[in-house]
């Protein structure tokens, strides 16, 4: 037979509303109502300690992930103390100003977001979803943008995709009132609803900007300095999709070949090379990928990912630069001799995502999430091999999560 979660509404000292849960074999509604009737009030108080008490909220195979309590489950990144558990309630309390942020513990590929949130004051801040831990949250992966006005700004309205998609309505409630959020990411869709209105419905995969995005990293609130209040907040996780080939084992150098008088070692999770003019070469050959990693340089140090190599000593394929000064023709991310980058998005010292787009006659190049070069004429085969570079006496360099995907149709 069937079973039939059912519960009843109690009220606890700090005056919340709690749904206790029991599990039966067969409990028809009108049983329930007469269960309800005949069970004294100060029983349902007294059995709270036996079962298990969840948020009203959660339902229908989703899970909490704030327990009203602290802030067990997410962790402060840059200064703590911002955000504080009173009530039931995740509060931005002592804002600490970007780059601060709240994210989960866990990274996210696939889901169902659900919660609430109100302000009371001027307001500019975010949710971040599939955030990195390095570079721009908001650009390598996606910011939900929340405000506290009524006003169209575009992509910078409350519920835009922050720079990317202005929300189809303006659905926020006013000042001191609570609005529910649902978010659906199950790539290529994406879905956001607020106050029951549906702000987005897309398929990231046809957009130009969207389709690039992260599809996998961490939930996270922002800190831009205002004060805001969360609850309810719970997740279902639907199946992922995503497969990426991992090229670095985080042990030693098997799979790769040095050509060059660079060191190269394996640190821990980084690869990692110093002094001299050289190479690390994967043994396998790929064509039609997308190649991401993180990026560490010391000062001004030069070096660079070098994408289809070939065999022999010429044929070095085409160089993305890793380069991180101003003012100078091929700066980070450059498809070297070819399209200079036309920004720089990163700085020496500080870990950045670096992408690579290889297919067909197209390269392109993305630093923290932005497009800074590509171009539609590369003549090389569309296949080889890929090679780290390191171009300059005493600097260093670091890569890890060194991953690559085939690319569908």
């Amino acid at each position: 037979m069937p079973t039939v979660r059912w519960g009843f509404l109690i009220v606890d000292q700090g005056g919340r509303e709690k749904i206790l849960h029991k599990t039966f074999e067969t409990l028809s509604p009108q049983s329930r109502i007469g269960f309800m009737k005949k069970t004294p009030l100060f029983l349902m108080l007294c059995a709270v300690p036996l079962f298990l008490v969840v948020p009203l909220f959660a339902q229908d195979g989703f899970v909490s992930l704030f327990n009203g309590k602290d802030l067990a489950g997410w962790v402060e990144e840059g200064s703590s103390g911002a955000f504080i558990a009173r009530d039931g309630e995740l509060i931005l309390d002592s804002p600490q100003n970007y780059p601060s942020w709240l994210r989960s513990d866990k990274e996210y590929e696939n889901f169902i977001l659900r919660l609430e949130y109100m302000v009371d004051g001027w307001t500019e801040t975010g949710i971040l979803l599939h955030a990195p831990l390095h570079g721009r949250a908001s650009r390598a992966g996606m910011k939900v943008h929340l405000r506290h006005d009524q006003i169209n700004e575009g992509a910078r309205s409350t519920g835009a995709i922050y720079d990317v998609l202005e929300p189809l309505a303006i659905a926020n409630k006013k000042l001191g009132e609570w609005n529910s959020l649902e978010i659906m990411v199950d790539w290529p869709l994406l879905k956001v609803s607020m106050n029951g209105t549906v702000i987005h419905d897309t398929d990231m995969s046809q957009h130009p900007d969207l389709r690039w995005r992260l599809r996998k990293g961490y939930l996270g609130f922002q800190d831009i300095n205002c004060r805001i209040h969360y609850r309810n907040i719970e997740i279902r996780e639907l199946p992922g999709k995503e497969e990426w080939k991992y090229l670095y084992n985080g042990k030693d150098l098997a799979g790769w070949t040095v050509q060059g008088k660079a060191k190269w070692f394996a640190e821990g999770e980084k690869v990692v090379s110093t002094g001299g003019d050289g190479f690390l070469i994967s043994d396998e050959e790929f064509s039609s990928y997308v190649f991401q990693t993180y990026v560490k340089s010391s000062h001004y140090a030069n070096g660079g990912l070098n994408v289809r190599w070939g065999s022999g000593d010429r044929n070095r394929g085409y160089e993305i630069q890793i380069y991180s000064v101003p003012d100078v023709t091929n700066q980070t991310g450059s498809i070297y001799g070819f399209v200079p980058a036309d920004r720089l998005m990163c700085g020496d010292d500080e870990w950045y995502l670096l992408e690579v787009v290889s297919t067909g006659s197209y390269i392109a190049a993305r630093v923290n999430g932005w497009l800074v070069a590509e171009s539609y004429k590369m003549d090389l085969p569309d296949k080889g091999n890929v090679a780290l570079q390191m171009h300059q006496k005493g600097a260093r360099l670091e890569f890890k999560d060194v991953r690559i995907k085939p690319l569908g149709d």
